[in-house]
């Protein structure tokens, strides 16, 4: 007997580990060689594969022979993206969907194709889960639950509305603040000319409230460049509260077009891998 084959003999589990490493690869060349996504993706994850009852007794099902094709994953995501998206596009019409750079295997999903649309989630290829906005999803089940014609953010759109009135009635008043300033000038000037005069003796009280109503109002204009951005900022907040109440309502409407209420849709989500692979496994 050589010495390899009494190796062979002392390392049976070795030589068994081999096999079935060997076998699995043949397995999945041979899934992707035929289109058999189903059998890719119970090669991929088959303890989660085992759980929707539609098991492949002729796979390998030992998860850890999925680390030999880890260095393969970006590639087997973009073979098996185009179906999965095909499901994807068919089962909810209204979501979008857009690869991420350098990452074939991750696919952001957004509700609707208007423009600022938001990212419900992100989409793996490889397991078939959507990661969703838990806030965002948060957002669309209160929404729900307003009455018709309230906004989430219609609080704060009433107070900033407000404050933007007043800023505006404080710019409009600046014509007639600049000729006040100017009457009490004048007034001021015409006082210091005659007060050297035989009549020209001046009540002081009279003098003191003109001089502190000219400061005060110096005072009010000086103030006009740091209100003027104040008005810029406050309506651009305002106009970000509004089209974020658009935004959800237009989500909303796309959403219960298709499914009783958020939460169902969501658990939709939810279930991607299970509907998946039931339509597969009736190919």
């Amino acid at each position: 007997m050589t010495n390899q084959d009494t190796q062979i003999i002392l390392n049976p589990e070795l030589v068994n580990q081999l096999d079935k490493k060997i076998l699995y690869l043949k397995q999945l060349q041979l899934a992707i060689t035929t289109n058999q996504s189903l059998q890719v993706y119970q090669l991929l994850d088959s303890k989660k594969f085992e759980q929707l009852n539609l098991k492949n007794s002729d796979l390998i099902t030992e998860n850890q022979s999925a680390l030999l094709i880890s260095d393969m994953q970006q590639d087997l995501a973009a073979y098996l993206a185009p179906e999965l998206l095909h499901f994807m596009v068919t089962q909810f019409d209204f979501l979008t969907y857009e690869a991420v750079v350098d990452e074939p295997e991750n696919y952001r999903i957004y509700i609707g194709d208007w423009w600022h649309h938001r990212q419900l989630g992100t989409l793996n290829i490889l397991s078939v889960t959507l990661t969703v906005d838990d806030d965002l999803v948060a957002e669309l089940v209160t929404t729900a639950e307003l009455t018709e014609g309230d906004t989430l953010n219609q609080q704060k759109i009433a107070e900033l509305t407000q404050i933007v009135t007043g800023l505006k009635t404080f710019l409009a008043d600046d014509t007639k603040r600049s000729l006040e300033l100017k009457v009490i000038e004048d007034q001021l000037e015409e006082i210091t000319a005659n007060k050297s005069g035989l009549f020209g003796r001046v009540d002081k009280t009279t003098r003191e409230a003109l001089t502190k109503k000219r400061d005060l109002l110096v005072a009010t204009q000086k103030r006009v460049p740091e209100v003027q951005q104040k008005l810029i900022d406050q309506r651009e907040e305002l106009l970000v509260l509004e089209k974020e109440d658009a935004l959800r309502h237009l989500e909303l409407q796309a959403i219960l077009k298709q499914y009783a209420d958020v939460t169902n849709f969501t658990a939709e989500l939810d279930h991607i891998y299970v509907t998946y692979m039931t339509q597969l496994g009736q190919k």
